[in-house]
C-alpha cells in the first residue's frame, strides 16, 4: 500500500510539473501575441514612411548651456554631425511646424533637449 501511495504521489508530481510547463507557455505565447511578436497574417504598413533628408546646415547648439544627459547629447551631436545627420528622429518633427530633415535639425534648436 505505502509503495502505491508513494508511486501516486510521484505521477501527481509529473503531472503537476507538467501543468506548470504548459501554463507558462501559454502566457508567453499570449504575451508574444498580444505585444505584435507573432505574424497574425496581416500586412502591416507604416503609417509615415519618413526617408531622411539629410543636408541640416544650421551649426549644433553650445552643449554648454545645457546640463546632464542633455549636454552629452548635444556634444555628441556637435562631434558627430554626419551621422546625426543621417538618422531619422522617430519623434515625428519632420511634420509641420518643425519641418526637420533629420535627427541632426533637433539638435540646431532646443528641441533636442526634451
Amino acid at each position: 500500500m505505502a509503495k502505491k501511495k508513494k508511486a501516486d504521489k510521484i505521477g501527481r508530481k509529473k503531472q503537476n510539473t507538467w501543468m506548470w510547463i504548459a501554463g507558462a507557455a501559454a502566457v508567453v505565447v499570449l504575451i508574444l501575441f498580444v505585444s505584435g511578436k507573432i505574424p497574425t497574417g496581416k500586412s502591416e504598413v507604416k503609417k509615415n514612411s519618413f526617408t531622411v533628408q539629410g543636408g541640416e546646415t544650421r551649426p549644433v547648439l553650445d552643449p554648454s548651456r545645457f546640463t546632464g544627459m542633455t549636454r552629452s547629447a548635444y556634444a555628441a551631436a556637435k562631434a558627430y554631425p554626419q551621422v546625426l545627420d543621417q538618422v531619422y528622429c522617430y519623434c515625428y518633427c519632420d511634420d509641420p511646424p518643425f519641418n526637420h530633415k533629420s535627427l541632426l535639425s533637433c539638435f540646431a534648436e532646443t528641441h533636442g533637449a526634451g
